[in-house]
């Protein structure tokens, strides 16, 4: 799977319950937005985005060190609940995303809900 940075919109921004899972992992990060998706809440009562046109969702883009990355993407699978080498779970799918930034666009993986196609 591609190396790409990790969108975070909820427990896993900077200050947040689960950032402790990225602390130390990454090299950068920077403000983000993701259009056409909204906030919303999963079936357990955590947060969780849906697509929904003309939306949009703040939040932070992590740009992961390589020698941290796949250490970091398993444990963040493992708190969104999805079962190893799998990219969709209960309540969450990580899929791949564009995001905006003032640097431009990246492609990033998101933890959406797990009914997003």
């Amino acid at each position: 799977m591609s190396q790409l940075p990790l969108y975070a919109f909820g427990t896993l921004r900077r200050g947040k319950a689960n950032h402790g899972i990225l602390a130390g992992a990454f090299d950068r990060c920077l403000p983000a937005t993701l259009r056409d998706f909204r906030r919303a809440v999963a079936p357990h009562g955590f947060p969780a985005i849906v697509r929904c046109p003309l939306a949009r969702v703040e939040g932070e883009l992590f740009f992961i060190r390589p020698d941290a990355y796949d250490e970091t993407l398993r444990r963040c699978d493992l708190l969104e609940d999805l079962p190893s080498g799998q990219l969709v779970g209960r309540y969450y799918r990580r899929m791949e995303v564009t995001v905006e930034t003032v640097e431009g666009e990246f492609a990033a993986w998101v933890y959406a809900d797990a009914n997003v196609v």
